[in-house]
């Protein structure tokens, strides 16, 4: 039998600034952040995994049973931006995981933490352990607090990255749309670089390729320009921030081209239909603040990129990317896992899978199968003694 206890997480009030980078006075004024435990009723396990997203609703996230029935607890945590990608700090993050893992292991018993990141939570959960061992950033891309050399965050006892991407700022980089010439005006646009434009099929010259993947950098870039100078006209008027909205970032050529970076994964994208994906209002990177762009999407200035955070992490770290993942692909996966320790990864995709398991019920025995045969390899396990580190 499970329990699920839905709980609030105390966060120290000094780490709420008054810049009112949130939006709910609740979350101001009450400083909490929440968290789903399921367990088994009555189980004295002493190992759990948190499971965490920078913006996503993790307190019904699709693992969150399975996992638990098989024995492991398991916290799905929603930092205080859930639901509000637009004014995401990933540094602030890194206080809600700090609050979560103290709770568990104060109020829980639990001895040793896996902390998950799913999708774009792998990115967040790498910075985490990074700055937990070694600090080092002072300050927010756009100068503000926290400053993490003066806070002792709590490191994990092992990372495990799920559907994980390299980072947020790179998968914007790969699916924006470079055909937008006028970020006022979406509808106009470079014919000649429209991924959708009539009669533009699939695969797609190499050429071309080449050229739209310099295009995609170049907008980019343009975005950053106006970020980094909007900012600072902005604080010299005394205004600490604005929202922007960038059209189209639904345009990978991998979604509609399977021979680009082939693995198992089918057209489309994890929004569904790619084109009208990329017209929606709703898909990653739409709406922002100047500072969270400079936090989240940045390829510059953003320190959530796992490729340089998990060089720095001594703990076990499991990869477990899905071959048939349309959003965080197989190339992502393989990049993650070069960039990480090499004593320190065991490395699993699961074959066939998608990035949510939709209409794949045979995807959940299979993930946490895996699950628990690396725990038990690395003593992660309650009562195993698995490989040192």
């Amino acid at each position: 039998m499970l329990e699920e206890l839905l709980q609030a997480i105390p966060i120290e009030a000094g780490t709420i600034q008054s810049g009112l980078e949130l939006h709910s006075g609740i979350a101001r004024l009450y400083p909490r952040v929440y968290g789903n435990l399921v367990r088994i009723a009555g189980s004295r396990a002493t190992t759990g995994i948190i499971i965490v997203h920078p913006m996503s609703n993790f307190h019904g996230h699709h693992l969150l049973q399975p996992i638990a029935t098989s024995g492991i607890p398991i916290l799905g945590l929603n930092t205080r931006y859930a639901g509000n990608d637009a004014v995401v700090i990933l540094e602030n993050c890194l206080l809600d995981i700090d609050a979560a893992i103290r709770w568990v292991r104060e109020r829980h018993g639990w001895q040793k933490v896996i902390l998950c990141g799913f999708s774009g939570g792998g990115p967040l959960v790498s910075l985490y352990q990074r700055q937990a061992e070694n600090p080092t950033i002072t300050a927010t891309p756009a100068g503000d607090p926290p400053d993490l050399t003066k806070t002792r965050l709590a490191p994990a006892n092992a990372l495990l990255l799920i559907a994980a991407s390299p980072s947020r700022s790179q998968l914007y980089q790969e699916f924006i749309d470079p055909s937008v010439i006028d970020e006022r005006d979406p509808d106009r646009r470079d014919p000649e670089f429209d991924l959708y434009a009539p009669g533009r099929e699939p695969p797609f010259d190499r050429g071309w390729l080449a050229e739209y993947r310099l295009r995609q950098k170049a907008r980019v870039q343009r975005i950053e320009d106006f970020v980094v100078a909007e900012l600072k006209r902005l604080t010299g008027l005394g205004i600490r921030d604005r929202a922007f909205i960038t059209h189209r970032t639904v345009a990978d050529p991998r979604f509609l081209d399977l021979t680009i970076d082939p693995d198992d994964r089918a057209v489309g994208t994890i929004w569904g239909d790619a084109r009208a994906a990329n017209e929606a209002p709703g898909p990653m990177g739409r709406m922002s603040t100047l500072r969270n762009w400079l936090s989240i999407w940045s390829p510059t200035h953003s320190n959530g990129d796992s490729l340089k955070n998990l060089p720095h992490v001594s703990v076990p770290i499991g990869m477990m990317p899905m071959t048939a993942d349309q959003g965080t692909m197989m190339v992502h996966g393989r990049a993650i896992r070069d960039a990480a320790p090499a004593h320190l990864v065991d490395f699993f995709p699961l074959k066939g899978m998608t990035h949510y398991f939709y209409n794949q019920p045979e995807g959940f025995p299979m993930a946490v199968n895996t699950i628990r045969s690396w725990m038990g390899r690395w003593g992660l396990a309650d009562g195993a003694q698995g490989a040192s580190q």
